[in-house]
């Protein structure tokens, strides 16, 4: 009995040891453009919706690798699994991906990808392999990009060598371009996917909408049919440390002029952020929101806590979101003309 406990514990130790050590680089056997190689890197394990879909083994058929700062996943391998659907070319130059509304297409060695019809660059080229152990090809792709296209929710931990995707509800299945959307039929438009951001967020509906129709001049700004960009969101917001979103330096960022549409209009040349649908825009944007730091201290600490659209816009307003002094009881007005609270029920 005494033997088998210290096994025991002799082997719980271990485990627990084993887990503490730093994760060491492995070689994945390849064959890449026609060559043996080794993919050097740190294996990854990858959770979705809960779900491990992959763990960070060498025994694993197609698994995930963290090269340098790249996290890559293998495409169909881990996307056609969970509700993503993919085809891929009869050439093997490149792989399209469905899910719900959202279409994303990746190219082999190609710096960019095409989200719902939209050029957006990646950071990395995606690029075919075959894993000579288990005889899987698949597209490797950089799985924070490939997450903020399907639009879903992206988190790494280093230390748990943990990549956590998960589906926002309702976010696939709209993919509105604002160059399709006219200025009598924005709020129809705009309202339901507020709406579906507030029920995750907090951000009542209302202050979302009211604000898109301030800062987007009713979506007709150059930037917001270009760039599918609501609110202006410039690559760096006025020297912010805010975390970001799961979208934060990730997209592709082009010089635009920005014209502030019912408040007159001026022209500014800067990096905005640029994205393939007018959803991603309203995510991102209440994901500053919520993240966004002045220090240590939240931005906008408190915005969630109250469910009275003036009370969030005076916050956002002290936060130092607007210089305006009139910016308050001008949203108000907008709010209470058109009747946006409706969407906050």
């Amino acid at each position: 009995m005494k033997k088998k406990l210290i096994i025991a514990l002799a082997v719980l130790f271990l485990g627990m040891a084993w887990k503490a050590m730093p994760a060491e680089a492995a070689k994945i056997p390849v064959i890449k453009n026609g060559s043996a190689v080794s993919l050097k890197g740190t294996i990854i394990n990858v959770r979705y919706s809960g779900e491990e879909v992959s763990v960070a083994s060498s025994a694993q058929k197609a698994p995930s690798v963290k090269i340098g700062s790249t996290i890559y996943v293998p495409c169909r391998t881990l996307f056609s699994e969970n509700g993503i659907r993919a085809s891929y070319s009869a050439n093997g130059s490149k792989v399209t991906l469905r899910y719900g509304a959202r279409k994303v297409i990746f190219y082999a060695n190609k710096k960019y990808a095409k989200v719902n019809g939209t050029k957006m660059k990646l950071k990395v080229s995606p690029y075919f392999v075959t894993f000579r152990s288990s005889g899987v090809n698949d597209l490797l792709v950089p799985v924070n990009q490939a997450a903020s296209f399907f639009g879903l929710k992206y988190s790494y931990s280093d230390s748990a060598r943990t990549v956590t995707l998960q589906v926002r509800p309702g976010i696939s299945q709209t993919a509105t371009k604002a160059k399709n959307v006219s200025k009598s039929s924005f709020i129809n438009e705009i309202g339901p996917v507020a709406r579906e951001n507030y029920k995750r967020t907090g951000i009542l509906a209302s202050v979302t909408m009211a604000q898109a129709i301030l800062e987007s001049g009713w979506g007709q700004s150059t930037l917001a049919k270009n760039g599918n960009n609501l609110f202006g969101m410039k690559m760096n917001l006025s020297g912010n440390t805010w975390s970001g979103s799961a979208w934060d330096g990730v997209n592709f960022y082009k010089k635009r002029t920005y014209e502030y549409g019912s408040g007159g209009r001026y022209s500014i040349t800067a990096k905005f952020r640029k994205y393939s649908c007018i959803e991603d825009s309203i995510e991102d944007h209440s994901a500053y929101l919520l993240n966004a730091k002045n220090g240590s201290r939240k931005r906008y600490a408190g915005l969630t806590k109250t469910s009275s659209y003036k009370k969030q816009l005076q916050i956002i307003k002290k936060g130092g979101y607007a210089t305006s002094g009139s910016y308050v009881s001008q949203l108000s007005g907008v709010i209470r003309t058109y009747n946006l609270t409706k969407w906050d029920k």
